[in-house]
């Protein structure tokens, strides 16, 4: 910015010195031009610390620095981590408008007022022509400002209307966050066509438009395509939700976010990944909790050969009765826990304590305490838990003397 606001005052120098080398004024009054000079100079200084300064103001906002901006942030719906688009857009048309009118006023210091207004007025009211498209830069302003101003208003009241109005009814916050999720895409939609109508933009010719389209899609935009469809979808039938531990694809976590294209999954790492829709709805999908946060777990154990089975089934047991998440007995919300032998192994008596549990986001929490009742009991007992172990046989292959013996 500071290489612009030079560049900017060499112009403005220049500019003035030429102008009035060519009307003789250096000549009779020395000095008047510095004095211009120096405003030019003063404006465009201005012009300069008015753009740092919306430019520290627009990073705040986006950013959520001060108390203000981020109650300012909260009122306009944004998320903690979200960037605020619109406020870097309003920041560089406000920074852009500004340096488009220092050479119209450096023009009117130096004394062309009259020719500036007059391209001014040209530009904005009667455009460009290229060929056949007509091009009024008034208008096309006019529609980026309501594009803007739209897009802000339809953001703040999608939030209104996720957090206050529609928290007054029945609805979950899954299903809010689904109709709040709609209606801002649709009134995004809305605004874009407003704008391109009021900036000039004849919607007849989106026909067009729409064929170009056609044949993208056909050919290299399927994925997009696919991935908004299979977004529509998932807001509508809601087969995951926000909150739900899901699996898919080797991946597993917590949904933070359905979104139109992908979906938003935070992994138990604190990993963010981002699923397409698409492979959302084509493969297999595990919703740990889509009726209720129930589930069973099942913890492996192997005992030594010769140990008592029943002591064994009843440690394990024991172990999952006391355990606060597991559910069973008295509860009446699922079944009791159950001890498996499940075989003989190589080493061996196999086991398996199958016992549903009543979070079962926390089942690899409540895996690993059972694991440390278990060994706790069996150490109490005196179970042994056995390390792999094989037996080796070497046999002489056919025509080779016997191993000799030691006497």
């Amino acid at each position: 910015m500071r290489w612009i606001a030079l560049f900017a005052l060499l112009i403005a120098l220049a500019a003035g010195l030429a102008w009035y080398g060519l009307q003789a004024r250096w000549f009779t009054d020395p000095v008047w031009p510095y004095l211009h000079i120096a405003k030019s100079a003063a404006l465009v200084a201005v012009a300069a610390l008015v753009t740092g300064l919306l430019g520290r103001l627009a990073a705040g906002i986006a950013c959520g620095q001060l108390g203000w901006q981020r109650r300012l942030r909260e009122r306009a719906g944004a998320e903690p981590d979200e960037p605020l688009r619109e406020v870097t857009w309003a920041h560089w048309a406000l920074v852009s408008i500004i340096w488009i009118a220092i050479p119209l006023a450096l023009l009117d210091q130096w004394g062309l007022g009259a020719v500036s207004e007059q391209a001014i007025e040209r530009l904005l009211n009667s455009g460009i022509r290229i060929g056949d498209i007509h091009l009024v830069p008034g208008q096309m302003l006019l529609g980026a400002v309501v594009f803007f101003a739209l897009v802000t208003l339809f953001r703040w009241l999608a939030h209104r209307l996720e957090t206050t109005w529609l928290a007054r009814t029945p609805l979950d916050a899954s299903l809010r966050e689904s109709v709040a999720t709609l209606f801002g895409y649709a009134a995004f939609v809305i605004a874009v066509l407003v704008g391109l109508a009021i900036g000039g933009v004849d919607l007849t010719k989106f026909a067009i438009i729409a064929g170009a389209l056609g044949v993208g899609i056909g050919f290299g935009l399927q994925n997009i395509v696919n991935n908004f469809v299979s977004g529509l979808i998932l807001l509508f039938e809601r087969p995951i939700r926000t909150g739900d531990f899901i699996e898919v694809n080797g991946t597993e976590g917590y949904v933070r976010k359905v979104r139109i294209r992908a979906t938003e999954i935070e992994t138990l790492n604190r990993q963010h990944v981002i699923v397409p829709n698409s492979d959302l709805l084509s493969n297999h999908v595990t919703n740990w909790m889509l009726r209720d946060t129930y589930g069973r777990i099942t913890v492996g154990v192997g005992v030594a050969y010769g140990s008592d089975t029943t002591l064994v089934q009843r440690l394990l047991l024991q172990a999952a009765e006391d355990h606060p998440l597991v559910l069973g007995g008295d509860q009446n919300l699922a079944p009791k826990p159950l001890v498996w032998f499940s075989n003989f192994g190589d080493s061996s008596l196999d086991f398996e304590l199958k016992c549903h549990v009543r979070d079962v986001t926390k089942r690899y929490l409540i895996a690993s305490e059972l694991r440390f009742a278990i060994d706790q009991a069996f150490r109490a007992h005196g179970v042994t838990i056995p390390f792999p172990q094989r037996d080796l046989w070497f046999k002489n292959p056919p025509g080779a003397e016997p191993a000799s013996t030691p006497d």
